[in-house]
């Protein structure tokens, strides 16, 4: 191991060992990032499908997270085609 660290040292300019480790820590860090951000967002998403009260659901936009409808207003005719009954 000492061996290694020695002949990195001998050949590589210090200013050049400084940017390429600086470059890995930021990738780690943009790595850790997104891991936490999917994490939240599974467990954003897996909150919003759990039953609120009395089998209603409240459905959210999955781009914006904006809330879209509650499942009360929601109603399936001919058992394909979804409707929202709204009153505005």
């Amino acid at each position: 191991m000492q061996r290694a660290i020695e002949t990195i040292q001998r050949e590589r300019k210090p200013e050049d060992i400084r940017r390429q480790i600086r470059r890995f820590q930021e990738m780690a860090k943009v790595e850790r990032e997104m891991a936490t951000k999917g994490k939240e967002l599974s467990e954003r998403m897996r909150a919003g499908r759990q039953l609120v009260r009395n089998g209603e659901y409240k459905l959210y936009c999955l781009k914006c997270d904006s809330f879209a409808v509650s499942s009360v207003n929601m109603r399936t005719i001919e058992n394909s085609h979804r409707v929202i009954l709204d009153s505005k």
